[in-house]
């Protein structure tokens, strides 16, 4: 992100919907602007976020309702580049968890990936049986139903292959998707970065794991060519990914296109192209720039859709505890008030 930051919200409608955006709300975030946000991933509200380049810098912020949690260090010693990150909600123990990959950082893996769990209402990290044969890509794992979800490489020796490793966050353990067939000759897509280096041709094909709305996506992007996005429509089994729709680049348009919503009638693309907020607008073939007031002209660096809440990042074991005693109290005291009145209505009589 642009560094000094200053991160701003409005709403999703107006974004979608509306030309200019009159009503803009600036956050306050508790950490210096000029630090750099190196990863972030979020659920029902709450986000997880690491400033600067080091692991023990990990946060957990409502911007809702501004309150904000330091982690713990989990004990890894590494660095921010070494590591990668997935962040979800456990629904049967009521309790958000944190998933944290480390190993020795290649280009596009991390070798050899160790795995640590966080747990917000223990407070605490532990070690998890690892995933072995695998190299993991470095982009934050992506919730939906239950778990966590990342890319990686396989070598079976003969040659490379790519599918989708999820983890359980309930049970922990680990399972796989099979990607689609994104590409009519079903290529392996290249592993090169797709930033603005001069020596990439156009039409090269890079991808990322996805969410859109409650379906888990890949993004087949063909450099400056068009952006695929396939929608695994039924979770969890074999031949359910459907292509949904495909962006293409036109004049103007940045190097990457990151969808950020559809609309109802799926006409209408939120995205980020590097540069700006934008909407494709597939019934002409045409993409709009959403205008934001009181932002300065130094563009958008990053963006995302999230839902408010009132989810707090505090809820570790000593202050749950005290909540459960307050809770406790009152309904004793109620009950305790209840007989009284009961006892003064039977004298009464």
């Amino acid at each position: 992100m642009y560094l000094p930051h200053t991160l701003y919200s409005c709403p999703l409608y107006s974004a979608l919907h509306e030309k200019s955006i009159s009503y803009v709300n600036k956050l306050n975030f508790p950490w210096n602007p000029s630090n750099i946000i190196a990863g972030v991933s979020f659920c029902n509200g709450l986000f997880l976020i690491c400033i600067g380049m080091y692991s023990n810098n990990l946060y957990l912020w409502n911007p809702s309702t501004r309150k904000t949690k330091k982690l713990p260090f989990s004990g890894a010693e590494h660095s921010r580049c070494d590591v990668t990150y997935g962040f979800g909600y456990d629904e049967s123990n009521d309790d958000y968890k944190v998933v944290e990959i480390y190993g020795v950082y290649g280009i596009h893996y991390v070798y050899g990936a160790k795995f640590k769990i966080y747990s917000l209402r223990e407070n605490s990290w532990r070690r998890i049986e690892k995933y072995s044969d695998a190299l993991f890509s470095p982009d934050s794992g992506v919730f939906l139903n239950g778990s966590l979800h990342w890319t990686v490489a396989h070598n079976d020796g003969s040659c490379v292959f790519w599918d989708i490793v999820s983890l359980n966050l309930e049970s922990e353990e680990y399972g796989n998707f099979s990607l689609p067939n994104y590409d009519p000759c079903n290529c392996i897509p290249s592993s090169r970065p797709i930033g603005d280096s001069s020596d990439i041709e156009p039409g090269i094909l890079n991808w990322a794991l996805g969410k859109l709305g409650d379906c888990l996506c890949l993004f087949c992007d063909y450099y400056k060519v068009k952006l695929d996005v396939w929608l695994m429509k039924d979770y969890n089994s074999k031949g359910c990914w459907i292509k949904s729709f495909s962006l293409p680049y036109a004049i103007g348009i940045g190097a990457c296109i990151s969808p950020l919503c559809v609309s109802d009638t799926g006409c209408e693309v939120l995205l980020h192209d590097g540069l700006r907020v934008m909407v494709y607008d597939a019934r002409n073939d045409e993409y709009k720039r959403v205008e934001v007031h009181e932002m300065d002209d130094n563009g958008v660096g990053a963006a995302t859709v999230y839902a408010e809440s009132l989810v707090s990042p505090n809820l570790d074991t000593p202050q749950l505890q005290e909540c459960l005693t307050i809770g406790i109290n009152t309904i004793l005291h109620s009950i305790k008030s209840f007989q009284e009145a009961t006892k003064t209505a039977a004298a009464f009589e």
